[in-house]
């Protein structure tokens, strides 16, 4: 097993099913993490969990939605790390089965800044220490059924599609540095974001690691 020691890494969503799981692999690993998560109280109890493991990563509260929040994003990571190995990107909100049209114009605005444009924003303000490293990777999950346009599926599957987007125009742009980019295929986005779930009794155990291996593995 690869040690991840000297590495450094930050994680959106954090406190997600999927950012949990995918954090104490890293953890586990020796790797350098920054958390981010939105909810306060998710993030105190994983403080707790990481206590109890003797491991001390950056927690970071922080909502997406906020714009403030990428004017300080540059600043208050590289006060912390001088570059980045690797960013997990596993924000995302999925209010449910919809027509697309159903949505409200505050549900659309909402979806479309969490689903996609944080994509973009957190890219563009951690660029700087991505190039830092000697072989940076940028990493999201996808699930290619609903990228592709999948019904009731709204705002989720457009910003699935714009963010593949996204993936492939910045690596063609940035194909002389070695910044990877992968989206990892995962059958849970049936059902939303990790958030969506937690409470499903038939989830996939062996699919679930699966994705949580794979993503881990780019990191190293």
């Amino acid at each position: 097993m690869k040690n991840l020691r000297g590495k450094n890494g930050i994680i959106f969503g954090s406190t997600g099913l999927l950012g949990n799981k995918i954090t104490e692999e890293l953890i586990k690993l020796d790797a350098n993490l920054i958390l981010q998560g939105t909810s306060i109280k998710k993030l105190k109890n994983f403080d707790h969990k990481m206590k109890l493991m003797k491991k001390k990563p950056i927690l970071f509260h922080a909502n997406a939605l906020n714009k403030e929040f990428y004017e300080k994003l540059l600043e208050i990571v590289s006060s912390k790390f001088n570059k980045l190995d690797f960013l997990i990107n596993l924000i995302g909100q999925f209010s449910g089965l919809k027509p697309l049209t159903h949505l409200s114009h505050h549900e659309w605005d909402q979806h479309i800044e969490i689903n996609f444009s944080s994509y973009w924003r957190i890219l563009k303000e951690l660029e700087p220490l991505l190039r830092r490293s000697e072989n940076s990777k940028i990493i999201s999950v996808t699930n290619s059924k609903i990228a592709r346009g999948k019904a009731y599926h709204n705002t989720f599957s457009i910003c699935k599609s714009g963010m593949s987007t996204i993936m492939e125009v910045f690596k063609k742009e940035n194909k002389n540095l070695k910044i990877e980019t992968y989206l990892v295929e995962t059958d849970e986005l049936n059902d939303g974001m990790s958030s969506k779930i937690s409470n499903k009794k038939t989830l996939d155990e062996k699919i679930f690691k699966n994705t949580v291996n794979r993503i881990v593995n780019y990191c190293k």
